[in-house]
């Protein structure tokens, strides 16, 4: 076996390797990201709790110091009956009158309030309901992880396997230009000559289409033990075998 056969058993077992690893490196992203947002949400809908909390706690301090102003009004209304002079009677009446100012400014106040704690409990509800589908999509993200990771546990092992005998096979030199290339090319380490017209000698990298030079194509035709890189996308170069048989003839 040639050097180009023994660098395509191993590419066509690496490429089987990083599938199956791509597949659960996929479901632990998608696991990750779920997690990263579950706990944003999470986070989200304590603070906005908390904001509830402070809210409708600013709500009954205002009810307790309306309530108050109210009594003294009632108070005041009372002492009326009691007042023996006008002067008496007015200055109860003008302080009548500015509490129920504030009675009324009181009043206002806690009617936006409690608009607010409406809002803010809609909000809550909300973040709430987002929450509980994210944990549902979490919980569902772990459990296809688990179950994919179970199912391509016996074949990767046996596939990691047959990729260190291959790789055992090639040389020092040619192993490390295909560990490099597949690092840089996402496992697409190899590509296939493409024949674009015969007779003006025009052949093209199959990946990234760049024109190769006819010598190249030669010395893959002829010569299967020299390991030849496209000077576009630095793929590993193979010719098919029946393009080859043409080309020999």
């Amino acid at each position: 076996m040639g050097l180009t056969d023994q660098l395509q058993t191993l590419y066509r077992v690496d490429s089987q390797v990083r599938g199956l690893r791509t597949r659960v490196e996929n479901s632990e992203r998608y696991l990750k990201a779920q997690v990263r947002q579950l706990a944003e949400l999470t986070t989200e809908h304590q603070e906005a709790e908390l904001r509830l909390r402070q809210s409708e706690a600013s709500l009954g301090n205002l009810e307790t110091e309306r309530d108050t102003i109210q009594a003294r009004v009632d108070k005041l209304r009372d002492e009326l009956n009691s007042c023996t002079t006008s002067k008496q009677y007015s200055a109860v009446q003008d302080e009548m009158k500015s509490l129920k100012e504030k009675v009324d400014e009181q009043d206002t106040i806690a009617l936006e309030a409690m608009e607010e704690i409406e809002v803010l409990r809609s909000s809550v509800g909300s973040i709430a309901e987002k929450r509980n589908e994210r944990q549902t999509l979490q919980a569902k993200a772990k459990e296809d992880l688990d179950q994919r990771t179970h199912d391509v546990s016996d074949r990767l092992e046996e596939l990691e396997r047959e990729r260190e005998v291959a790789a055992a096979m090639l040389p020092d030199k040619a192993l490390e230009v295909f560990n490099y290339t597949a690092n840089m090319n996402d496992g697409e380490t190899m590509a296939e000559v493409l024949e674009v017209n015969r007779k003006h000698r025009e052949y093209v990298c199959g990946e990234c289409n760049m024109e190769l030079p006819f010598n190249t194509v030669v010395l893959l035709t002829n010569n299967t033990d020299h390991l030849v890189q496209c000077v576009g996308c630095q793929r590993i170069l193979f010719i098919a075998e029946e393009l080859k048989t043409a080309l020999a003839k």
